[in-house]
């Protein structure tokens, strides 16, 4: 996919760029977990109905964030399409200057913990924004009457979620060495190569 930005400085990368960035989802949760990366590689399954797209929908949610770019509020911002809400965070936290950790807490009823990390619905993106930018940030989103949720923030040197009354940590650096090396792995036959980490 091509686009055209108009500004150099609203050119924004997926990664967290400081300890103590507000971390927020825009968009919903999602649920969907039908043709996605969890089922193939942790059940060797390719079932079920790709995730719904609502373009109206989808176009809301982009444009709301490409606003939050251009008026210079948002840090970082990444889409939670291939591996779903997990696997972006993780993703965040790959800054190549510096890797960072995440302290994330979800508000997601009695959804299972696996569904909530991992689902691939579609129209969400993970962004963060200083605490200066928080206030304003959530009023824009509010204003355009965009779902959303504050998931928590930057910091440390682990991915720590809560959800669904479980907790799960990862260490930053395990994760970004699966990350880095998944494709060595993958063509040295290393069986370990595409596994999402134990939960």
């Amino acid at each position: 996919m091509v686009g055209l930005i108009d500004h150099e400085n609203h050119i924004t990368t997926q990664w967290f760029k400081n300890e103590g960035d507000a971390i927020i989802l825009v968009g919903k949760i999602g649920g969907e977990l039908g043709g996605s990366h969890y089922v193939k590689v942790c059940h060797g399954l390719k079932i079920g109905p790709p995730p719904h797209v609502d373009l109206p929908h989808e176009i809301k949610i982009q444009s709301a964030v490409r606003d939050l770019i251009r008026e210079g509020l948002v840090k970082s911002a990444h889409d939670c399409s291939e591996g779903g809400l997990a696997v972006a965070l993780a993703e965040c936290c790959f800054n190549p200057e510096e890797l960072f950790g995440a302290k994330i807490a979800l508000n997601a009823d009695d959804t299972f913990a696996t569904t909530v990390l991992f689902n691939e619905s579609q129209s969400r993106i993970v962004i963060s924004v200083t605490p200066a930018n928080l206030d304003n940030t959530i009023l824009m989103l509010r204003e355009r009457d965009v779902p959303f949720q504050q998931l928590g923030e930057v910091g440390g040197d682990q991915l720590r979620i809560q959800v669904s009354g479980e907790k799960f940590i990862w260490p930053i650096a395990d994760l970004y060495d699966d990350w880095w090396n998944a494709i060595r792995r993958l063509v040295e036959g290393d069986s370990s190569a595409e596994r999402i980490p134990s939960l």
